[in-house]
This record gives structure tokens, C-alpha cells and sequence, in this order.
């Protein structure tokens, strides 16, 4: 009996952690992903591959001193690009829209996101306070486009001698 609950226990445990991204070395990437990242970014030598829980296959690199993800489907199309931004690359309206609905929290990541499907810029805003971890999506003229947040992990307590 008590390995059936044990068995229960770890698999509704698995089953609530957050999907991870695979780690992937370049021979593991189709050959149309790799080609399709060459000719979008041929200045780019060193390339970091994740293979997504989407399926879909995540470049990251760095171009012109800026981090970048770059998500490809496995038959090479583009899907999207995030760049990290700056402070003060980030619109004014977005900056005050943010400030607005999201008082107390921490802006710890900033990225602009170029979709495939869409001609406009999204900026991608990951903000933290004591309890949870937020990412939101926001078009230039600061307007909400979606968002989702999870609970700011514990931090492990710190043994005492």
C-alpha cells in the first residue's frame, strides 16, 4: 500500500512541475532548423539549443552584444524571435501600464518578441514580488495582450552550524 501512495505522490509531483526545455547538441537538431538559423543569423558561430515541451526547437545566442531566442518548428520555419531589451528600449506606455497593474513587483527580465504571425513588436515582461512570478505580454501602446503567473519558488533555508 505504501508504494502505491509513493507511486501517486511522484507522479502527481511530476505531473505539477513546470516543463523544462531538453538540452540539445547541434547533431540532434534537424539539418532544415540548423540551415534556417544560418541564413537568418549568418554572423552567428555559437549557437545553444533547447528543444521546447512545445516541440519546437529554441536557438540562443548572442548578436551585436544582445541575447537572443530564436524558435523554429522542426521543419525549419520561423516562428519567433526574443531579444533582451533594455530599460529605456522599452516603450513609455508600456513602462506605465506595467508600473500601474503590477505596483510592488520587480521587473527582473525585459524582451521584445517578433512573431511570425504578426508584424508588430510584443514586449515580454517577467516581474516578481514576494509571492509570484509574472510574465506579461504588452503591445508598444501598453494594452495587455495576455499574461500568466506561478508562485515565486521558496528559497531552500540555509543550514546553521
Amino acid at each position: 500500500m505504501k508504494n502505491i501512495i509513493l507511486t501517486a505522490l511522484v507522479a502527481t509531483a511530476m505531473l505539477t512541475l513546470p516543463a523544462r526545455a531538453q538540452v540539445l547538441t547541434a547533431d540532434q537538431v534537424p539539418p532544415a532548423v540548423k540551415q534556417t538559423v544560418q541564413a537568418r543569423f549568418p554572423t552567428v558561430k555559437t549557437v545553444a539549443w533547447k528543444l521546447k515541451s512545445d516541440k519546437n526547437y529554441e536557438a540562443e545566442f548572442t548578436l551585436k552584444g544582445t541575447e537572443i531566442a530564436a524558435k523554429f518548428d522542426s521543419a525549419g520555419k520561423w516562428l519567433e524571435t526574443e531579444s533582451a531589451i533594455s530599460r529605456s528600449q522599452v516603450p513609455k506606455a508600456v513602462r506605465t501600464a506595467v508600473a500601474k497593474q503590477f505596483a510592488g513587483y520587480t521587473v527582473v527580465e525585459r524582451q521584445s518578441v517578433q512573431r511570425c504571425n504578426e508584424e508588430r513588436l510584443i514586449y515580454e515582461l517577467h516581474l516578481e514580488n514576494a509571492k509570484e512570478v509574472v510574465k506579461a505580454w504588452l503591445s508598444a501602446d501598453g494594452a495587455m495582450l495576455s499574461q500568466s503567473a506561478k508562485p515565486k519558488p521558496e528559497k531552500a533555508a540555509t543550514p546553521k552550524n
